[in-house]
């Protein structure tokens, strides 16, 4: 196992690299409120068969901070992701899995093409494309009861959005107030109450949470541009939370439009799965990544 940072411009990200370097390389990303470590127990089970890449988002866990909010755009953050495949995966195409924020920065990343080249997969996890997720809503509202019914219903499962963005508000529930509300937000989440994940110090919530809130105030309400519809050809996997509370599997009906190879899998499970049901997840990375070897050798 080696940990070291990648120089990506303005900041410098922080990789953990574990496995096995002459198998396929995996590349998780992480979201809000967390670090590398949301994954741990999922790389647990794949590390003896892959090549395992997971990152902290610039301002999140180890890796550097930016003074300019304006350097959580997501057009800023891709590059990250391409500066650390070039140092650790020269030359391979990885696999890349997302969930939440890290989701949602990967579906951008996976909508440009010279970054998309990079990958071999993308396997997705309660995160939609900000653009997308807002032409939904907007679709939705524009179609009749039963559509505006879901999207006000995903509205109001969004409400912490709106929240953050009031001023001051979530520095101080992350800050003085951060050893209450990060474990309850995890543990409605998901995550088990005996998970050691749930014992962050107050000093590692502030890490995880108080710079990455400009994920949400950079973005949600100036989304990067719409992929065009069917753009997205890369293989996807888009695994379903059914008991997420945050994010519900019905925000992405319309997602074949844009993503045409794509496979969709569900899992009895809330928002963090990664850490609620890691065996699962895993197996449904491991199985997906395998079935396109299996297309490959059968299309050979």
């Amino acid at each position: 196992m080696k940990q070291y940072f990648v120089p990506a411009g303005e900041v410098a990200i922080w990789v953990r690299e574990c496995g096995n370097p002459d198998r396929p390389t995996l590349m998780f990303v992480h979201g809000f409120p967390d670090d590398h470590r949301v994954w741990s127990s999922v790389i647990e089970q794949l590390e003896s068969d892959y090549h395992i890449l997971a990152l902290d988002l610039r301002g999140a866990g180890n890796s550097t901070r930016p003074e300019d909010r304006r350097a959580y755009r997501i057009d800023r953050i891709l590059p990250d992701f391409a500066a650390v495949l070039d140092a650790a995966a020269p030359g391979k195409k990885v696999h890349l899995i997302g969930h939440d924020w890290g989701s949602v920065l990967c579906w951008s990343f996976v909508s440009e093409p010279a970054y998309a080249n990079r990958l071999a997969s993308y396997t997705s996890l309660s995160g939609p494309h900000v653009g997308l997720l807002w032409q939904w809503i907007n679709q939705r509202l524009r179609s009749g009861p039963s559509g505006i019914r879901k999207a006000l219903a995903q509205l109001s499962h969004s409400w912490y959005i709106f929240a953050i963005h009031v001023p001051k508000l979530p520095e101080t529930l992350f800050g003085p107030l951060g050893k209450w509300v990060w474990p309850h937000t995890m543990k409605q989440g998901g995550v088990p109450d005996d998970d050691d994940y749930l014992e962050h110090s107050e000093q590692e919530i502030r890490s995880v949470a108080l710079d990455t809130l400009q994920l949400y105030r950079q973005n949600v309400f100036s989304p990067p541009r719409l992929p065009e519809p069917g753009s997205i050809t890369l293989p996807v996997q888009l695994i379903l939370l059914q008991q997420d509370p945050f994010v519900r599997p019905y925000i992405f009906s319309d997602i074949e439009r844009y993503a045409v190879n794509l496979t969709r899998r569900t899992l009895e499970a809330s928002h963090w799965a990664p850490r609620s049901h890691p065996l699962q997840v895993a197996q449904l990375i491991d199985r997906y990544l395998k079935s396109l070897d299996r297309a490959k050798e059968n299309a050979a």
